[in-house]
């Protein structure tokens, strides 16, 4: 989602320190969110080829590492020192809302002790359940839907396949991607398209503020150390 030469990654050395670690934070965000969703939608096309497969930790780890991600970069957009930095008023109001079910499924993942009973009620999973869909061909269009239903299985368990409406935006084959969380649903595909608006719209706006720091040093970052540990011999 972040090119080599975008804002966020090109910090002037002249900004305000407060500023500049929002945008930091802002950054990571943005990178972890897209690392993990292009992974998460990697993984389920692969299960959607390989329908044996009953190990799925490493779907919902990149599924809850994306909600987590973006609902960081939503807490930091809303409370950086200069909103107008990344968005004139009201501009991008509609796709930061969109986050808020992001919100809504992360507090249930983040408090799964005090929430235990209302997901014992709704017979729901500790994972959450997730639904997705998978390009199988586009001439002629075959799609396949898909649901997860992670952990222990009681009685009379219900889950819902994916029927999305309208245009759907494929990652690494798939796409249309919901997770449910106690009694939340997130769209996390809706929410991805969200984010790269917000940060679109943002880079264009850093770009031109940016452009008075055009002569400016760029601040240092992902400074890697490492060094041989002396073992005596040993």
């Amino acid at each position: 989602m972040l090119t080599v030469n975008s804002p966020f990654l090109n910090i002037p050395a002249q900004m305000d320190r407060k500023q500049a670690v929002f945008l930091d934070g802002i950054c990571h965000a943005v990178q972890i969110s897209h690392l993990s969703y292009t992974r998460l939608c990697k993984s389920l096309t692969s299960i959607s080829g390989s329908p044996d497969c009953n190990d799925f930790s490493h779907v919902f780890l990149d599924a809850w590492a994306f909600i987590d991600a973006a609902d960081r970069f939503r807490f930091l957009w809303q409370q950086q020192p200069k909103p107008s930095l990344l968005a004139q008023s009201g501009q991008d109001d509609s796709a930061l809302s969109g986050l808020q079910d992001i919100r809504n499924v992360r507090n249930v993942a983040a408090h799964i002790a005090q929430k235990i009973d209302q997901i014992v009620s709704l017979n729901s999973s500790v994972l959450g359940e997730i639904s997705w869909v998978t390009l199988l061909s586009e001439k002629p269009l075959r799609i396949k839907t898909h649901f997860i239903r992670p952990g222990v299985v009681f009685s009379n368990m219900s889950a819902q396949f994916a029927m999305p409406k309208g245009e759907i935006n494929f990652t690494n084959g798939s796409g249309a991607i919901s997770i449910v969380a106690g009694k939340y649903t997130a769209n996390l595909s809706e929410a991805h398209d969200a984010l790269r608006r917000l940060v679109s719209n943002a880079e264009i706006n850093l770009a031109v503020y940016f452009h008075e720091f055009s002569n400016a040093q760029r601040l240092p970052a992902n400074i890697l150390g490492c060094a041989e540990l002396d073992t005596g011999g040993m």
